[in-house]
C-alpha cells in the first residue's frame, strides 16, 4: 500500500510541471522495447493494427529498487501531433501480472491543446495496460506484457487475443 500511496504522491506532482515525463522514484533497472511477441519464443511479429495506425513507439520501462513499481514511456501520433505517453504499473509479480497505476499523456505541440490532443490515444493505451499477465523469460532477460489487441488472431494465429510488447534488458540506471 506505502508503494502505491507513493505513486500517486508521484503522479500529482508531476501535473504541476503539465508537460513533463513522469519520473520513478529510485528508479533502477531499464529495458527498451525490441519488438512485439506471441510468447516466450522471443520471435518477433509484426505490429498489430491498432499500434501502427497510432503510430505508437514503445520506448523503455523502468523498475524501482523493489520491481513491484514500473514506468513505461511511449510515444503516439494523434490529431496529426505527437503525444508522450507514461503509464506507472504496480507489478504483483507472485502472479506475474502488471496493473494500471496511473498515466499521462501530452504534447509539447501546443501548450493550449497539450492535453486534449492525446485523450484518444491515451485511452487506447490506458485499455491495453490495464491488468495484463507478464512473461519474464530468456537470456538476456525479457519482459513481455500481454496487452489484448483486437487483431491479435492476425498477427499470433487463430483464437489469439493478446499481443506482448517485448522489452529487452538494459540493465542498470
Amino acid at each position: 500500500m506505502k508503494s502505491l500511496s507513493i505513486l500517486f504522491a508521484m503522479f500529482f506532482s508531476s501535473l504541476a510541471f503539465a508537460q513533463t515525463d513522469i519520473q520513478l522514484p529510485q528508479e533502477k533497472w531499464a529495458g527498451q522495447f525490441t519488438k512485439f511477441v506471441c510468447d516466450d519464443s522471443g520471435q518477433a511479429v509484426s505490429a498489430p493494427t491498432t499500434m501502427s495506425n497510432m503510430n505508437v513507439n514503445f520506448e523503455m520501462i523502468s523498475t524501482d529498487r523493489t520491481l513491484d513499481n514500473a514506468l513505461l514511456r511511449a510515444t503516439f501520433t494523434e490529431n496529426g501531433r505527437t503525444c508522450r505517453y507514461n503509464a506507472v504499473l504496480f507489478a504483483d509479480n507472485a502472479n506475474n501480472r502488471v496493473q494500471l497505476v496511473q498515466s499521462l499523456a501530452f504534447t509539447t505541440e501546443g501548450e493550449a491543446t497539450a492535453y486534449r490532443d492525446c485523450v484518444q490515444g491515451k485511452e487506447v493505451l490506458d485499455q491495453l495496460l490495464l491488468d495484463n499477465e507478464y512473461l519474464y523469460y530468456g537470456h538476456p532477460h525479457n519482459l513481455a506484457i500481454m496487452a489484448p489487441m483486437v487483431d491479435a488472431a492476425n498477427v499470433c494465429g487463430e483464437g489469439a487475443e493478446f499481443v506482448g510488447i517485448n522489452f529487452g534488458n538494459a540493465g542498470k540506471l
